[in-house]
């Protein structure tokens, strides 16, 4: 057998790596023997050989699964602390809190002001939108939850930033693996079982 062997590897080595080739497949059955044929290329008995003695290596391997776990738990964590916001004030963008004072005969007093560039607030007595929220005092709660609100607004918008980032970083690692070549999906293609010693020998040559 060893001849057969040598001499059909000594052929196939004139093939191109997508041509089939004709080898033998030796199977115990009961006790029995049996030899059967197969075809496969070189392109598939070079992968079957590197499986087998390269030390193939997988994602998770690497650590590349365990960086997406941690990843997709992140983006959990993002999705519950998100769900915590839910009746929360949220100011919206461009808007903030400024200062003005009210002189009166008995003194000058100061007050705070919810202000937008353009009216988006409902009015509480007129018909149309108005720029301003008149929030009192310093200790009023109109006040005090307003100006968490903006600093909600603030770190979502900071959130939104950095979530950008990191979809772009996501979407160069899914475009990194999209440029593999046409040649490499043939990774998936898992040659025939073949007797311990006629793979020995196929990954011999």
């Amino acid at each position: 057998m060893p001849e057969l062997y040598y001499k059909t590897c000594g052929s196939a080595m004139k093939l191109s790596p997508d041509e089939e080739i004709e080898l033998i497949r030796v199977r115990l059955l009961e006790q029995e023997r049996l030899r059967e044929t197969f075809r496969i290329t070189r392109r598939q008995a070079a992968i079957m050989m590197l499986m087998a003695r390269g030390c193939p290596q997988t994602a998770l391997s690497l650590g590349v699964t365990e960086r997406m776990d941690a990843i997709a738990s992140l983006v959990e964590q993002l999705h519950e602390q998100l769900n915590n916001k839910e009746g929360q004030y949220i100011a919206p963008p461009g808007c903030e809190v400024h200062h003005y004072s009210v002189k009166r005969p008995s003194g000058v007093y100061g007050y705070k002001k919810l202000t937008a560039r353009e009216p988006i607030f409902e009015p509480s007595i007129e018909k149309q939108l108005v720029k301003v929220i008149h929030l009192s005092h310093d200790n009023d709660p109109r006040f005090l939850e307003a100006q968490l609100g903006i600093e909600r607004r603030n770190r979502l918008m900071r959130v939104r930033t950095l979530l950008t980032t990191a979809e772009s970083l996501l979407r160069s690692c899914a475009n990194t693996l999209r440029e593999e070549s046409p040649e490499d999906n043939s990774l998936l293609i898992r040659a025939p079982e073949v007797e311990p010693v006629l793979q020995e020998r196929l990954a011999s040559e």
